[in-house]
């Protein structure tokens, strides 16, 4: 099979070729002039140069590809309405365009379990496949573009495309590079506490399991016109979590602790003074959300129609993640 994947140069993109690959798949790339491109040769891909932000130079990067994997995205918690619309929802409507002007068979598109509205976490019922979607409120934009990112694949996809929507877990691994830009100075900085009691389940699931599924929905028959999960299925508290991290990044572990609704409070105290043009914190009620909330998530129905299991536990693929994290940065700890 020929796929054409956006996004390729990302975390869960680089992933998601190497399975290709490795499955025997032609893969075809899109990438800004400014990526490396050296890197996503050597995973095995055809780079095209493109952007999805510009339409133009979509129009002939899915030539006589069957199957599409749209991956690209904002990946963000701060942004405007309009940042997140250009990049994620209408990047998303310019590839489906291309796609299926180009006669792709299949349209997988990559999206995240934070398209729920957060108060979905807090029913004490699991999410399923199956679970009434609900556009997440104002302050959470990333999750608001996702959701509004799959209706346009839901509402807008020709006849003649089939689609494929795959929401992901909270993703870890190698070569999440937000584990230098953002995770390590957060988990420095004297403010960062744990939210509520820690023993929140977060839904972690390791990158080359999420990437095993992502593939496989881009040849399942029975997966078209399906929106799947794909997430963990150990049990990984918010401590545990933040506990790897700390042994990973060679510091103390998190032992402060911060009721959620005052952390929800003073994100959105955050957020205002980020409005009045003094970035004063960088707490924002989304990340309280996607941290303190419980994510209780039950994918076994994409399990059952994928073939699909998360392999990897928590403890390898946090061992994996800084495995990377040491070649490519130096500094953590070599006993984690």
């Amino acid at each position: 099979m020929r796929a054409f994947v956006t996004g390729g140069s990302g975390f869960v993109g680089s992933h998601l070729i190497e399975q290709l690959v490795r499955r025997g798949d032609s893969v075809r790339a899109l990438a800004r002039p400014t990526s490396d491109h050296a890197f996503l040769r050597s995973l095995g891909a055809e780079i095209v140069i493109g952007d999805i932000e510009n339409a133009d130079s979509l129009k002939d990067a899915c030539a006589d590809c069957d199957a599409c994997y749209h991956a690209a995205a904002r990946v963000d918690m701060i942004g405007s309405e309009a940042d997140f619309r250009r990049t994620t929802i209408d990047g998303t409507r310019d590839v489906l365009t291309a796609a299926a002007a180009s006669g792709v068979r299949r349209f997988v598109h990559v999206s995240s379990c934070g398209a729920y509205h957060p108060k979905l976490y807090t029913t004490g019922i699991a999410i399923n496949e199956a679970t009434p979607m609900r556009e997440p409120p104002k302050w959470f934009m990333y999750g608001r573009a996702k959701y509004r990112a799959e209706r346009v694949v839901m509402d807008e996809c020709p006849d003649s495309m089939e689609w494929v929507i795959v929401r992901l877990g909270y993703v870890f691994g190698p070569r999440n590079r937000t584990l230098k830009e953002y995770v390590e100075p957060a988990m420095r900085d004297p403010m960062m506490s744990i939210l509520g009691n820690g023993r929140n389940p977060m839904a972690m699931v390791y990158v080359d399991d999420v990437a095993r599924a992502i593939a496989a929905a881009g040849v399942v028959p029975a997966a078209a016109g399906r929106a799947l999960i794909a997430a963990g299925t150990e049990h990984v508290s918010q401590q545990a979590y933040f506990d790897a991290l700390a042994d990973g990044f060679g510091m103390p572990r998190v032992k402060k602790r911060t009721p959620y609704w005052i952390a929800y409070l003073a994100g959105w105290i955050g957020e205002f003074i980020f409005r009045s043009g003094i970035r004063a914190t960088s707490i924002r009620r989304a990340s309280v959300a996607l941290t303190g909330l419980p994510q209780q998530i039950d994918c076994k129905e994409t399990q059952t129609l994928l073939n699909w299991t998360p392999d990897v536990s928590f403890s390898d693929g946090m061992k994996r993640a800084f495995d990377w994290y040491r070649s490519e940065y130096g500094g953590a700890n070599d006993d984690l």
